[in-house]
């Protein structure tokens, strides 16, 4: 048969084959398939085009494009990456009529790099079977469509090839883009010049300009060259006849079909189907792939991802991030969050703090509080102070515990923290949460490093809005990526909480390796790159009230620690510092909405956004 059906597990949309090709016959699948020559050179039919790719070349099918891969005789290694159209789409509505061509004659500029760089990361994690590997390489695919979204949308006409279309002018490429999806979704109908200026608000001169500008051809030919390209499929794929298949895909008559594809194939529509249906292909034509050692891949992927990194950590660049998320309120779950929280606090938490404790462990909102002693002349202290939580409505006991030494990573007194157990915990099938509420240690030292709630003199931390939230929000995970999720809540009237981020890998490992405040500072201070999502939730109409928390790297201890170098004085922050503002930026608000519920996230720099989205009257 000569489409394909790709079959991908229920974890993981993107089907990845890394091999030797000798012939892969031809056919044609609904999703889009990348083709990365990773060493030697491969052939390439794509409708009526025959390219030899390279090493680091990449060629882009879209889902209705008829191709075959085979030998030049030199050994090669080729990555197939296919995507499914159905779970990326949820990103990136128009995915299935889109048409990218990231083939050119000059495969070295930026954004070529870009896209090498990435999908050969999503190739290394996948080869490596790196922890959480499945969801790296999906995130990272994410990356890759929008980077295909915003320079690799169009193609023109070079000689006996399509190749990528490079434009600068912003406008014309938004406009001839709209106009090849257009034609690419209606070519069978009767489609005129007159409609599609009338829809771009242009006169026909000027329309009828930009589309030879940018096609190499007319209008007419350019119509009738995608009728043609799509009737491939037909041809090769059924018995009609060949006046049905002129009058399927929109000819008014066989001869002008028969003109027009002999233009492009140099081959008439039965000549065409009679020299390649034997080349389809099926179970006795199946082609020859042979598998390649995983540490041969390995190996041909991290030299050049290499050479692409050196590259980029050379050249002062701030990447940002712009995605646009559909949301399904009614999305079947991924996973269910219920997290439980167990607060620690020691004989040490008593001494200094006393009656202080209970604001901070109200706003926690712990399942447990265990009042931890070391020796026996602290568990009287310990029981009473158990008794006394318990009449204040906690579930509280005492329970001894054997003191040990703390690692110490300066990355948990700043944002990094929270970043880090936000998408940790989020991940992960782990309930109960096990927290420190204090920094041991004496008070007059501001920040030690140590991964608690607050610090010695009790000031909140970061990371201890990060676990209130996650002591708070118990439901459903309808969806996420590396930088956000959504939970759906639990209860009749569910309400909707978002959580976005933005870091870089440098900055998530602050915390999972011992790292001085120096480096944590350094690390915060050069990641500058941004991150915007617009979000749009399918809610029932009706008011919802939005309450919006904005974390940054410089509203907490650290930052103001950090402004004074790390001073060990303990006056430096005044007579009172337990007064210092670390409490996110809250932005409150309500949303009428009629039909979709609409919200923005954006993020430049290390930080976090949380949104609490209910209907008025609701709760979390």
């Amino acid at each position: 048969m000569l489409f394909e059906k790709i079959t991908y597990q229920d974890d993981f949309p993107i089907n990845i084959t890394i091999a030797n090709i000798d012939e892969y016959p031809l056919h044609y699948h609904q999703d889009i398939e990348f083709v990365y020559v990773l060493k030697g050179e491969v052939r390439l039919k794509n409708g009526y085009c025959y390219y030899t790719l390279k090493e680091g070349d990449i060629f882009t099918n879209a889902g209705h494009e008829v191709h075959n891969l085979t030998s030049t005789g030199k050994d090669n290694v080729v990555a197939l990456m296919q995507i499914s159209t159905r779970h990326f789409s949820q990103y990136f509505p128009t995915l299935s009529r889109s048409c990218y061509r990231t083939y050119s004659n000059n495969p070295t500029s930026k954004k070529h790099d870009s896209l090498r760089e990435k999908l050969l990361q999503i190739l290394l994690h996948y080869s490596i079977k790196s922890f959480n590997y499945k969801s790296e390489c999906t995130y990272l695919m994410v990356d890759v469509i929008k980077l295909l979204e915003k320079y690799f949308n169009l193609f023109a006409f070079e000689g006996n090839v399509v190749i990528n279309f490079e434009s600068s002018d912003l406008i014309t490429v938004e406009r001839i883009s709209r106009i090849i999806n257009y034609i690419y979704q209606y070519y069978a109908q009767r489609i005129t010049l007159e409609d599609l200026a009338e829809i771009e608000h242009l006169s026909t001169f000027y329309l009828s300009h930009i589309i030879k500008n940018c096609t190499g051809m007319n209008f007419r030919d350019f119509l009738c060259f995608a009728r043609v390209e799509w009737s491939e499929i037909e041809l090769l794929d059924t018995d009609k006849k060949i006046s049905q298949v002129a009058r399927d895909v929109g000819f008014s008559t066989t001869a002008y079909y028969e003109k027009h594809f002999e233009k492009w194939f140099k081959r008439t529509p039965a000549e065409h189907r009679a020299h390649f249906r034997p080349l389809v292909k099926s179970e006795l034509h199946p082609g020859s792939l042979k598998p390649i050692p995983v540490n041969r891949i390995i190996m041909l992927i991290k030299n050049p991802l290499s050479s692409l990194n050196y590259q980029r950590n050379h050249a002062s660049l701030v990447n940002c991030l712009d995605l646009e998320l559909d949301i399904d309120i009614h999305s079947k779950p991924i996973t269910t969050i219920d997290h439980r929280l167990e607060v620690q606090v020691s004989a040490e938490d008593l001494c200094q703090m006393g009656s202080n404790l209970l604001t901070p462990l109200k706003s926690l909102l712990p399942s447990v509080v265990s009042i931890l002693y070391s020796d026996d002349g602290q568990v009287k202290d310990a029981q009473d102070f158990a008794s006394a939580l318990q009449k204040d409505g906690f579930h509280a006991e005492a329970k001894k515990y054997a003191e040990g030494v703390l690692t110490s990573s300066y990355g948990n007194d700043s944002i990094a923290y929270p970043i880090y157990v936000f998408n940790r915990l989020l991940r992960s099938n782990e309930h109960w949460i096990h927290l420190r509420l204090r920094d041991p240690g004496r008070t007059s030292q501001m920040i030690k490093g140590f991964p608690a709630a607050l610090t010695s003199c009790g000031i909140k931390k970061p990371v201890f809005y990060a676990y209130q939230v996650l002591s708070m929000v118990k439901g459903d995970i309808i969806c996420w990526g590396k930088q956000y999720c959504v939970v759906r809540t639990s209860g009749a009237d569910p309400s909707y909480v978002m959580i976005v981020s933005n870091f870089n890998d440098e900055i998530y490992s602050l915390c999972a390796q011992k790292s001085t405040a120096h480096q944590v500072r350094n690390a915060l201070n050069d990641f500058k790159d941004e991150t915007n999502y617009n979000v749009s939730l399918n809610l029932e109409p009706g008011m919802y009230s939005v309450m919006k928390y904005t974390f940054t790297k410089d509203r907490n201890v650290f930052a103001y620690m950090s402004a004074l170098d790390f001073t060990d004085d303990e006056s430096a922050l005044g007579p009172a510092p337990a007064l210092i503002a670390t409490e996110p930026d809250l932005d409150i608000y309500v949303e009428d909405v009629r039909t979709t519920f609409n919200i923005n996230f954006s993020l430049k720099g290390a930080g976090i956004q949380i949104a609490f989205i209910r209907r008025k009257g609701g709760s979390i």
